[in-house]
C-alpha cells in the first residue's frame, strides 16, 4: 500500500514539474529595446536678406531658404527646426529680433557672435546652428541694342557645432562671381534639378536673383561637409 502511495506522489510531482515548464515555455519573451535612431537637428536662424532696389525679392529669398533646407535635410540627414521656434528661442533669450527682409543691403544686421549661437543652439536643444545673410545688388547694363540686367550676391554665413561647442564654418563677403561659386555650379547643376532647383540666366531680374543668391548661399556651405572646427573661447 505504502509502495502505491509512493508511485502516485512520484507521478503527481512529475506532472506538476512538466505542467510549470510548460508554462514557462509558452510565456511570451519580453520584446528587445529598440534602437532610438537620432536625427541631428539644426536651427537655420537667423537669415537675413537685402536687395540695392527696395522691397528684396520674395521669390529669390525663396529659393535660397529651398537651398538650404535640402541641402541640410539631403545631403546632411537633418531635421530643420521649424522657424516659429527658432524666432521665439532667439528672442526669449534678449536678442534682438532679426527681420527676414531689410530694404538696403547697408541695413542687413552683422552675424551674430559664436558664443550668442551656440547659447542660442544650447536652448534650443539643437546639434547645429546655421545664420547668415544674403546682400543682392541688381543693375542695368547697355548691352548691343538694350539693357541688360546684371545681378551679384554677397553671402556671409557661420555654421556652429553646439554639441562641440566648435565653428565649423565662417564665411564672409563671399560673392557669386567669384570663382569658386561658378565651379561648385558647374559641379551642383544636375543636383539642383533633382530638388527641383532650376536657375535661368536670362529675362527680368527675379531669375537673376534667384540664381545668383543659390550659387552663392550653396558655394559658401559647401564646405561644411568636410569642415574642421575650430573652438569657442
Amino acid at each position: 500500500m505504502q509502495r502505491w502511495i509512493w508511485l502516485l506522489a512520484l507521478l503527481l510531482g512529475v506532472n506538476w514539474a512538466f505542467a510549470q515548464q510548460k508554462i514557462e515555455d509558452d510565456t511570451p519573451a519580453a520584446p528587445a529595446q529598440k534602437t532610438e535612431i537620432q536625427v541631428p537637428k539644426i536651427a537655420v536662424y537667423p537669415w537675413c536678406f537685402a536687395e540695392n532696389e527696395r522691397g528684396t525679392n520674395e521669390q529669390a529669398v525663396r529659393s535660397v531658404q529651398e537651398l538650404l533646407r535640402k541641402s541640410f535635410e539631403n545631403r546632411a540627414g537633418m531635421e530643420i527646426i521649424p522657424e516659429a521656434r527658432c524666432r521665439a528661442a532667439w528672442i526669449q533669450l534678449g536678442n534682438e529680433d532679426v527681420p527676414l527682409t531689410v530694404e538696403d543691403p547697408g541695413q542687413l544686421p552683422r552675424l551674430p557672435s559664436g558664443k550668442k549661437l551656440l547659447e542660442f543652439g544650447e536652448a534650443l536643444g539643437a546639434d547645429y546652428v546655421c545664420a547668415g545673410t544674403v546682400a543682392w545688388r541688381v543693375r542695368s547694363v547697355w548691352v548691343g541694342l538694350g539693357p541688360k540686367t546684371k545681378a551679384e550676391a554677397t553671402v556671409n554665413v557661420i555654421i556652429i557645432d553646439v554639441k562641440r561647442k566648435e565653428i565649423v564654418l565662417d564665411v564672409r563677403d563671399f560673392s557669386s562671381g567669384s570663382n569658386k561659386a561658378e565651379k561648385w555650379y558647374e559641379t551642383a547643376g544636375a543636383l539642383l534639378v533633382s530638388w527641383g532647383i532650376t536657375l535661368f540666366s536670362g529675362g527680368p531680374k527675379t531669375p537673376h536673383m534667384q540664381r545668383t543668391g543659390v550659387i552663392a548661399v550653396g558655394a559658401a556651405i559647401e564646405p561644411f561637409f568636410s569642415a574642421a572646427g575650430r573652438k569657442i573661447e
